[in-house]
């Protein structure tokens, strides 16, 4: 959503943190502040946004450390796990670990085999196969693993849920101990000899949200105190939770912040060959950073999963033979590369399908499906339609004679109890509230969409609620300095519930622009109002372009970022969303006004002539301007489905289609067409609207028989 006005942005999508704004008040009103009270302003200011008070919890907020991590005993099966596993190694019995294929799972697999093969282990691992097994825990799985003759098997990111699959190795005398971090259902694998999860509601572990590398890491922990190893580092752990971790979007507080800074301070001395290779091959010689896990590593290795092709990934984590590990990564950015070509032709196939969905069945959940696609991709996919429409969405692809979801919420949505509440028309289904995953048969597919749609319309999310773009501070230029964001490097590592501050920064003129990425992403160089020039970059903006060029001036949403260049630091920023500064012209900068007094009278135009001191040609249409609004909302259909501000659509349209319009004009133009069948568009506030086209079988009239076109046509405002 694109905005204007400032009321619009309070109510809608930029709005301040009220524990803010006190301290923002003194850091824009007082010029008399030096930029170190200032900065000091600031970092208070983000630091009592976050609940951190008193000097102690910023102190630990500031410096994690193994001090604030909790004693893996207080998982109340962990002495019993540890003495299975220890007598496993010590009566030399064959040890598999049951692993899962993204990028959680793999990392909780590595961590547990390096560690049992270190504590003199005979282990193996197994991973199923997404495109061919499936998630976690199968029948088909299970059948598997027997023919490998394990004594002991320990399932990690995955068996929580898997009571069947677990009851068919205790009785076939295989030991079983399950290692996970997914939510159990009512009924979950307490049958196993020892369950270590801390979302289990009997366990009462201090904190429910490690991830699956985490709880391994803990096992790991646990085991070398048990067994009373003194001379084993668990460095490389820590590093191999880091990652699964940040990559499993786990909330960056308490224990995993701790698991997380600690880990990026020794990655690139301690993390296993493949992970540090990596590193020098895409990060250089900076510092490790959070992102780097979520955005580089992550990506890489859910890939392999993805394409159903998993051994560059476990050879890159398990081997430290430097030319196999280099192998690997090559082999990982060739299925990364893959993967992006799919998820990009997946994505613009379903853009297009919900292009053509009837508005009730895309304003509060999204489903849409084809049987050719990928089932690896979809996910991926689901998340990025997810932040196009702000909606939750669950895209589906064929498989094995069946339809294979994943979906991805939006806000406080649960999209897990929405597929619940479908569960008969299912065959399997199991997530979270983010994220889920659901599989069904061809025929129970409308029925299931018809379910799923009622249950999202009888609990819309309440996006005034949603606080994706809520700004910390509204940033005096004097600000962007380095200083500044040396300080803010402090809260690191960022991720969930602990994201990465955002700030707006007003009227900056744009001295240049360029697209770079294929035209992905804009490169921005920017003046601030004390003359310094600062670079940006807008990833995933193309409409950019259609609104802005060098020379305006713009508000921006933005994260300050240093960048690294031949050995030099400078500022970057990095645009999340942007807005028109004030144009000076009511009939553009105050269109709400002129649009609500020619409601009052809309048979009198003329009387907005006299009240404003307009022309008539202000108010008047003509067909090249109806002919051509109507191309430019087709060929954007689903981005302005979405939602638009209207002085924004109308500027959009006079530079791409070079004609005289305004958002007056524009308003009428968008009359005719709903009123003509062509299109429908519904007011989301005063200020922005959503369009959605029509299906072409809908009756269309013409355009000269519309109710509007006849009043300007009687008032000689059609020309």
């Amino acid at each position: 959503m694109l905005n204007i006005r400032e009321n619009v942005l309070e109510k809608r999508k930029w709005y301040s943190n009220p524990m803010t704004q006190v301290y923002n008040q003194k850091i824009l009103n007082n010029q008399n502040l030096s930029d170190s009270e200032k900065i000091n302003l600031s970092i208070k200011a983000l630091l009592e946004a976050k609940g951190l008070n008193d000097a102690t919890e910023q102190n630990d907020f500031f410096n994690p450390d193994f001090a604030q991590m909790n004693d893996p005993f207080l998982f109340k099966d962990m002495y019993l796990a540890c003495e299975i596993i220890s007598e496993t190694i010590k009566a030399k019995e064959k040890i598999l670990i049951y692993g899962d294929y993204d990028c959680d799972g793999l990392t909780s697999t590595a961590i547990m085999l390096r560690v049992l093969k270190t504590l003199g282990g005979d282990v193996d691992y197994f991973i199923p196969n997404r495109l061919e097994d499936g998630y976690g825990l199968s029948s088909g799985t299970v059948d598997q693993v027997l023919k490998l003759q394990p004594d002991l098997i320990i399932t990690v990111d995955c068996g929580i849920n898997s009571v069947a699959e677990v009851d068919t190795l205790m009785q076939a005398n295989v030991k079983v101990i399950v290692s996970d971090h997914h939510q159990p259902a009512e009924h979950y694998a307490k049958n196993a000899l020892a369950v270590i999860n801390p979302q289990v509601k009997e366990d009462n572990y201090p904190f429910a949200e490690l991830a699956g590398a985490g709880v391994a890491f803990k096992l790991s922990q646990a085991l070398i105190e048990y067994m009373q190893i003194e001379d084993l580092d668990l460095a490389f752990a820590l590093c191999l939770a880091a990652v699964g971790t940040t990559a499993d979007s786990m909330p960056l507080e308490k224990e995993n912040r701790s698991i997380v800074s600690l880990a990026t301070a020794i990655f690139n001395e301690k993390a296993p060959l493949g992970l540090r290779l990596l590193a020098e091959k895409f990060n250089g010689n900076k510092m490790i950073d959070s992102s780097f896990f979520s955005f580089v590593i992550g990506p890489r290795l859910n890939a392999a999963g993805r394409m159903g092709k998993l051994t560059p990934a476990v050879n890159l984590l398990l081997n430290d033979d430097i030319n196999s590990a280099e192998k690997a990564i090559e082999e990982l950015e060739e299925l990364n590369n893959q993967r992006k070509e799919l998820e990009h032709k997946i994505y613009e196939e379903a853009i297009y399908k919900i292009g053509q969905m009837p508005t009730s069945e895309k304003e509060n959940i999204i489903l849409v499906a084809d049987e050719n696609w990928h089932s690896g991709i979809t996910g991926i996919v689901s998340s990025r339609l997810m932040e196009k429409f702000s909606v939750p969405v669950i895209t589906f692809a064929g498989c094995d004679d069946v339809l294979k979801g994943s979906g991805r919420s939006f806000g406080n949505f649960d999209i897990l109890a929405a597929i619940r509440s479908a569960k008969e028309y299912t065959i399997t289904f199991g997530g979270h509230l983010q994220a889920a995953g659901v599989t069904i048969s061809y025929e129970n597919y409308e029925a299931f969409k018809q379910i799923i749609l009622d249950y999202a319309a009888a609990n819309p999310i309440n996006k005034s609620e949603i606080k994706d773009k809520q700004y910390l501070l509204e940033l005096p230029h004097d600000l962007i300095n380095e200083n500044f964001v040396n300080e803010l490097n402090r809260f690191e590592p960022f991720g969930q519930k602990n994201e990465k501050p955002i700030f707006v920064l007003k009227n900056v003129y744009i001295e240049q622009w360029r697209e770079v990425g294929q035209g992905k992403h804009i490169s921005l160089n920017l003046r601030l109002n004390d003359s310094r020039i600062v670079s940006a970059i807008a990833f995933h903006a193309q409409e950019f372009s259609r609104l802005f060029k060098r020379n305006d001036y713009v508000d921006l949403l933005v994260y300050l970022n240093l960048q690294e260049w031949n050995g030099k630091t400078s500022i970057q920023l990095q645009v999340l969303d942007w807005a028109i500064s004030s144009l000076k012209n009511l009939l553009w900068d105050d269109a709400e006004r002129v649009e609500k007094t020619y409601q009052v009278d809309p048979s009198n135009i003329v009387n907005l002539e006299k009240m404003y001191g307009f022309n008539h040609m202000q108010f008047s249409v003509n067909n090249d301007q109806i002919i051509n609004v109507t191309k430019y909302i087709y060929q954007y259909s689903a981005d302005l489905n979405k939602g638009i501000n209207i002085s924004i659509l109308a500027r959009a349209i006079v530079r791409e289609m070079k004609i005289f319009l305004n958002p007056f004009i524009l308003q009428r133009i968008l009359y005719m067409l709903k009123e003509a069948s062509v299109l429908d568009w519904q007011t989301i506030d005063s200020n922005n609207i959503s369009i959605n086209i029509l299906p072409k079988e809908q009756t269309e009239k013409s355009i000269q028989k519309t109710q509007t076109w006849k009043n300007l046509n009687q008032q000689g405002y059609i020309l």
